[in-house]
């Protein structure tokens, strides 16, 4: 049915319509209904006396051959005729329209054959047309009944909102008379509905008796009416002084009211009184402003993020510790821009706990953030929940740089080191001194003794294995002697000035016979340009030597070995690097290699002299060494050595024409 009216009106749109009458328009329709079925019993439900009367209609009788079809019985209900003989329908009296709706073409044909002159028939499907066209016309009529209802009842509706609105509301007509004002505005105003309805706006809102607009006041039906078209919406603050002479704002916000063909009919103005809000928005921008600069005049990094780790502050001694701007974190970066998330998220599990401080807060804690230029900096954090009615809203960190402070602790903690050192190394020299004078001549006594004893048992080899093994340990005692003489020396012995080139080249030259550097590849790549390095050449072949073993010992006389020496004309510093592919140092031993007497090698193999020696030769040189651990294995060795003048007079270099001596 719906889709019958729709359709209806889209070809026949109803105002549109000119209906042209013929000559029977006028003539009443006297129709009787062909089969009592629930379709009868529906078109008779349809056709009340209300409809009947206006269709100029009325039903004389119903045939069906059932008598318990439900539209026979309806139809009998309303005191129509009703028969079961067809026949008995063609006699009553004013006929002129039969309406089939049984479908049957038997019924059809009896009809067509016994119909009397003057009677018309409508089959079924044309009942199905008169039925639809029946069902627009109510609904037609249903719906205006509706729409009617509807606007009264919101009207009724929205002056019930409007009234319990707290603004003021004045609906203006296009020629500046008031339509509609709600109970506030009449309240405020002190009026009442009569006195407002129908005036002039300009009068009724502020006691003027021409057009705002005359008084250089902004008028939206004459001024703005374009912007209302183009946004729909407009705001403006008024500033005004009342009868007592003080400062009051409102803020009116006007909208237009458009008809059933899109034209401005009316303007609505909605209107408030705003003074102390007005009040308080400044009074907390000053506040605002206040505890802007007092963030930003604070020397330690303060940072404040959302829950979503969005920045909201970032104060400008946070600028100057990671290099980053205030808007290019809080427009485009993130707080993992500095800060890692994985550390972020364990320091708010600790201030969700009360074991690192208060419920809430975090106690200074040690830790790193990351510059834009990607420099690690050592900063301790203290933070806090930013909580508001119980509810977590963000956090705020201070950063403290800890750069200036722990320079200051590494170089206390160097000179104890150094004072130590020293304490260790004078007391080293003087014990290996004594060792020296006491131990050597025994030691030489010895050696003479077992080189007259093998003499004497030259034809007893198991007697001859025992006398060597007594000389290999005396002259290894021998060695640990003159490497802690070494040890414990304060400067470098003859200064010379010779290649660098050279140097590492005759260690080498010593080195590649031996059985564990057999299977060893040794690459070197070595500036040639480089000038001239000033120092004890004999001290420092032995600190390279030492070096080149080392890396052999811990590839199992088994990889590569690469050596690299250049110059930094900057620094004027000589670096040169011993990397091996070996497996590496363990992480637990890398603090301790350096110390005395630490070594990884077996007993028997190493005494942990090497690398102390080394650095204590290189400290003297004015040098340094270091090293790493990539992450892919092996370990890379690290000397550096200043470029001295050589205008100095100095004596030959001197190079030993065989393994230097010293402890691995």
């Amino acid at each position: 049915m719906e889709q019958a009216r729709h359709n209806a009106e889209t070809v026949f749109p109803m105002e549109a319509l000119q209906i042209r009458r013929g000559s029977q328009a006028g003539v009443p329709l006297h129709a009787a209904i062909v089969g009592g079925g629930k379709a009868c019993e529906n078109l008779l439900h349809l056709l009340d006396p209300e409809r009947l009367s206006r269709l100029k209609m009325k039903i004389l009788g119903v045939f069906d051959r059932n008598s318990d079809a439900p539209g026979f019985r309806y139809a009998k209900a309303l005191n129509l005729f009703v028969t079961q003989r067809l026949e008995e329908l063609f006699h009553l009296e004013g006929l002129n329209l039969l309406i089939e709706l049984t479908g049957d073409a038997q019924v059809q044909d009896e009809i067509y054959a016994r119909r009397p002159a003057g009677v018309s028939l409508m089959d079924h499907r044309a009942a199905r047309l008169l039925w639809d066209l029946i069902q627009i016309e109510s609904e037609k009529t249903r719906l205006e009944q509706e729409r009617q209802a509807y606007q009264k009842k919101s009207r009724e509706q929205t002056q019930v909102i409007l009234d319990s609105l707290p603004y003021r509301i004045m609906v203006v007509n296009m020629d500046m008379t008031i339509d509609v004002v709600n109970r506030t505005f009449l309240k405020e105003h002190g009026l009442r509905d009569e006195e407002v309805l129908g005036q002039p706006c300009y009068t009724v809102r502020y006691g003027l008796d021409k057009p705002c607009s005359d008084y250089g006041r902004p008028c939206p039906l004459r001024d703005r009416l374009e912007e209302l078209k183009e946004k729909g919406l407009v705001s403006t603050y008024l500033e005004y002084r009342d009868e007592h002479g003080e400062t009051r704002f409102d803020v009116c916000t006007t909208a237009p009211v458009y008809d059933e063909q899109g034209r401005v009919r009316q303007v609505l103005e909605a209107s408030r009184d705003v003074t102390e809000r007005i009040r308080l928005q400044r009074e907390a921008q000053r506040a605002n402003t206040f505890f802007e600069k007092l963030i930003q005049s604070i020397v330690d990094g303060i940072v404040v993020v959302d829950t979503k780790g969005k920045v909201l502050i970032f104060n400008q001694a946070m600028e100057q510790l990671t290099g980053y701007s205030a808007k290019e974190i809080m427009t485009k970066g993130h707080l993992g821009s500095f800060y890692d998330i994985q550390v972020a998220k364990e320091n708010m599990k600790k201030m969700r706990s009360d074991q690192f401080g208060p419920y809430g807060k975090l106690n200074p804690t040690s830790m790193t953030i990351k510059t834009k230029t990607g420099e690690e900096i050592p900063v301790t954090l203290s933070a806090s929940i930013i909580t508001i009615d119980g509810k977590e809203m963000g956090s705020v960190g201070v950063f403290t740089d800890m750069r200036g402070v722990l320079k200051i602790r590494k170089e206390l903690e160097d000179a104890n080191i150094q004072l130590i050192q020293s304490q260790k190394i004078a007391s080293i020299g003087r014990m290996a001194a004594g060792i020296a004078h006491e131990i050597n001549n025994p030691l030489s006594g010895i050696l003479i003794y077992a080189e007259l004893l093998k003499e004497r048992f030259m034809d007893q080899p198991e007697v001859l294995k025992d006398l060597q093994e007594i000389m290999d340990q005396t002259l290894r005692c021998k060695k640990i002697a003159s490497d802690l003489l070494e040890f414990s020396r304060k400067s470098a012995g003859k200064l010379s000035s010779f290649s660098l080139d050279d140097l590492i080249t005759k260690c080498l030259a010593l080195l590649v016979n031996k059985a564990n550097f057999q299977n060893i590849v040794v690459t070197t790549l070595i500036d040639t340009n480089m000038p001239n390095l000033t120092g004890d050449m004999s001290q420092l072949q032995q600190v390279f030597t030492n070096l080149f073993i080392n890396a052999a010992d811990a590839m199992e006389g088994r990889g590569k070995l690469r050596i690299t020496a250049t110059f930094d004309a900057d620094r004027s510093v000589f670096v040169i690097q011993v990397a091996d592919t070996g497996p590496g140092i363990p992480q637990e031993c890398r603090d301790k290699i350096f110390d005395i007497f630490f070594t990884t090698k077996p007993v028997g193999k190493g005494t942990g002299l090497g690398l102390s020696v080394s650095q204590n030769i290189l400290k003297i040189h004015g040098g340094r060494i270091f090293f790493d651990c990539p992450a892919e294995g092996g370990t890379v060795f690290t000397v550096e050595l200043p470029f001295l003048s050589t205008d100095a007079p100095s004596e030959p270099a001197v190079f030993l024409g065989e393994e230097p001596v010293f402890v691995e």
